[in-house]
């Protein structure tokens, strides 16, 4: 939404609010749309629109970009609440993992992980596994974000969800980085052995991170450094009269 979108925030009677089902079952686009925008503000403007869920996620199927776009930022903001009525279309979600666009695959992706059912959560594995892969650095940071979610739905599938995160953690974008990490930190925080052979590079590409993937490669450089290095103040003080090659100075005769 643009700033001449601006009067979708405006106060709406009831007449509006009842206009936005026959819009969101109307066949044309620009209706859809309308409708889309009409619910976003609502939600913007802190009004339950979750009534319409129903009615929404039928336009999943939506060619437009425009409205698939506004359809899943709905989905992804209610897909918690709404469980039961998001399984049924659960298949449109996986199918979306392969869309062309980057924020559709990203998006199918928070929905389906957004799904508080256990019964699912091999399947979301199995999609986090597709998204980890993907060709956008933006859809891998999703995934990133994902396992930590299914991690907390279904503890079980921490095995499977490692071996994601060795992914993850070999990851060379500076975008998954950070969240990689967090996904390291929530499921396996004292796995190290996913750490060791990525450690140098991270702290190469640390400083090329955002803030947020800063501090969480910070806090684990932390743990890291005090888990393996050696403590300064418990080594012995080399003697001051020796030379480079740690042989003792011999002192001149007066």
């Amino acid at each position: 939404m643009s700033l001449s979108d601006a009067h979708y925030f405006e106060e709406m009677g009831v007449k509006k609010y009842e206009e936005i089902r026959r819009l969101l079952d109307s066949r044309e686009k620009k209706d859809k749309l309308e409708g889309m925008k009409r619910l976003m503000a609502m939600i913007s403007i802190g009004r339950d629109a979750s009534n319409y869920y129903p009615d929404v996620v039928k336009n999943v199927v939506s060619d437009s970009l425009e409205v698939k776009k506004l359809v899943y930022q709905f989905l992804i903001h209610y897909a918690e609440l709404k469980s039961n009525e998001a399984l049924l279309t659960i298949n449109t979600f996986q199918k979306d993992l392969s869309d062309t666009n980057q924020l559709i695959r990203s998006s199918a992706l928070r929905v389906m992980t957004s799904i508080r059912v256990a019964l699912i959560a091999q399947l979301q594995v199995m999609a986090i596994k597709q998204c980890v892969r993907d060709s956008s650095p933006y859809v891998r940071k999703a995934a990133a974000h994902a396992v930590a979610k299914v991690f907390a739905l279904d503890p079980d599938q921490g095995e499977a969800l490692k071996e994601l995160i060795q992914g993850l953690l070999q990851d060379n974008s500076t975008m998954v980085l950070g969240s990689a990490v967090a996904a390291f930190n929530e499921v396996c925080p004292d796995n190290w052995d996913l750490i060791h052979p990525n450690f140098r590079k991270m702290v190469r590409l640390c400083a090329d991170t955002d803030e947020w993937g800063q501090i969480m490669l910070l806090n684990m450089f932390t743990r890291y450094g005090r888990k393996f290095f050696l403590d300064p103040s418990t080594l012995e003080k080399e003697p001051k009269d020796t030379n480079d090659d740690g042989e003792k100075k011999k002192k001149k005769k007066k």
